[in-house]
């Protein structure tokens, strides 16, 4: 080994022993990734994965396209930054296209670089026209976006929060006891207008959710869940806020979850996938809550010019390559695959979808439901082994989903490649742990 490789050994080495965000000590399981292609990456030994997370869901078109990173160098070569008060011109060009592919009525958009502020935005603008959240929401880990979301496991932050309500939600896979899905949704929607008519101090400004909840389990709803929160939110005068930062941008099969679903947003906060692979994100929203005062909501690098570039190209070749349809269309096979798989592994307890927007919740039990959480983790670690990467809900061993969410080009061959292996180390923690439960 030569003494730059040394050095680069040692380095790297101390690096894992600093970071602030890793355990003390580093972490010895976590990878370091050095190449990206479409739905592969490679670590630093030269091994080649298929990854089934995008990294973090945010390349829904695959890792590196040509087209990405040819207009994020050329934006390099032009400006690199410019501050919220001049524009670029991919700036508004990029502005145009995604008011022109909004849900209908959003014609108004602002950008910021990541989802968190992003969510944050559109609580500035609920605020300025006039909060509230819902179990098990996940929308970021700002201050302010940490308090909207599911509750965080020893919160230190408490003090510095604001206060949010969090409001109950159905749950399609485990109602409450004694209850279909259909009824328990009918029950949660009779709660939620209780609440925000009779449990809260004052007005309530906005209600902000995910249309199928993404960390917080891939929870999907019912199309009278997402019909009548709009009607409530009308009727009390609420603005609605759907957060498809995971969602947009093709995941579900359709360019928003928003179309796919027939909801009718107030806001709509995008991100991940929209700036392809470079940090983008940012707000849609009708003209009438367009309400910022100067100085309200600006960000010294909020409009990040090779950024917005590369997010214009990310989003002209979602579109030129019909990656919606290929959303689709794999996650047809994908979720027909699992499906068969839930024949005969009594671990899968359940299959969810639409798009790539795909998993499968594990549980000890059919019966009980009683969730898997360390088979969870165990089904991850030995699909990595085999070179492919899923992803797990949550985090801090808190959830028991495997999430199949590659970008929405990923070949075909590679889609059932990973799903043949997720079969084979099923098979190999089922026979290790003894999983209980039927195949009924």
């Amino acid at each position: 080994m030569t003494d730059t490789l040394i050095h680069q050994a040692q380095a790297h080495a101390r690096g894992r022993e600093v970071l602030l965000h890793e355990p003390a000590g580093g972490d010895p399981d976590k990878l370091t990734l050095v190449k990206a292609r479409g739905s592969l990456v490679w670590d630093e030994a030269g091994k080649e994965y298929i990854d089934c997370t995008a990294q973090a869901w945010s390349n829904n078109l695959g890792a590196n396209d040509p087209r990405v990173i040819e207009a994020a160098i050329e934006q390099t070569r032009q400006i690199t930054h410019a501050r919220p008060t001049f524009h670029t011109p991919a700036l508004l060009e990029l502005a145009e296209l995604l008011v022109s592919i909004a849900p209908d009525g959003l014609d108004r958009v602002g950008f910021t670089l990541h989802g968190s502020m992003a969510v944050e935005t559109a609580l500035k603008l609920a605020l300025r026209n006039r909060p509230d959240a819902r179990h098990d929401a996940y929308h970021g880990r700002s201050i302010t976006t940490m308090a909207a979301s599911w509750p965080h496991p020893g919160n230190a932050f408490g003090v510095l929060q604001p206060q949010f309500l969090r409001l109950p939600r159905p749950d399609l896979y485990r109602p409450r006891p004694g209850l279909t899905a259909d009824q328990d949704t009918e029950l949660t929607l009779k709660v939620v207008r209780d609440i925000l008519t009779k449990g809260t101090e004052g007005p309530v400004a906005a209600l902000i959710y995910e249309p199928i909840q993404g960390n917080g389990g891939h929870n999907g709803f019912s199309e009278r869940w997402h019909r009548d929160i709009r009607e409530i939110c009308d009727e009390l005068g609420i603005m609605l806020i759907i957060d498809e930062v995971q969602t947009g941008l093709g995941r579900t099969g359709r360019m928003w979850a928003s179309d796919y679903y027939g909801i009718e947003p107030a806001v709509l906060v995008f991100g991940k996938g929209v700036g392809g692979g470079f940090p983008l994100a940012g707000v849609l929203a009708k003209n009438r809550f367009a309400a910022f005062l100067p100085g309200d909501d600006q960000l010294t690098f909020g409009q990040f010019p090779v950024s917005v570039a590369a997010g214009l190209a990310a989003v002209r070749a979602i579109i030129d390559d019909g990656l919606c349809e290929r959303a689709t269309a794999h996650g047809e096979y994908a979720t027909e695959r699992l499906r068969e798989m839930q024949t005969r592994h009594p671990l899968i307890g359940d299959v969810r979808s639409p798009g790539l927007m795909v998993s499968i919740e594990l549980v000890r039990d059919r019966v009980t439901k009683e969730p898997a959480t360390a088979e969870v983790h165990a089904v991850f670690e030995l699909a990595q082994e085999r070179g492919v990467i899923f992803g797990e809900s949550r985090y801090a061993g808190l959830g028991n989903l495997i999430k199949v969410k590659p970008p929405l080009d990923i070949s075909r061959d590679h889609l059932a490649t990973a799903l043949d292996v997720l079969d084979e180390v099923l098979t190999e923690v089922e026979k290790t742990t003894g999983t209980a439960g039927g195949l009924s």
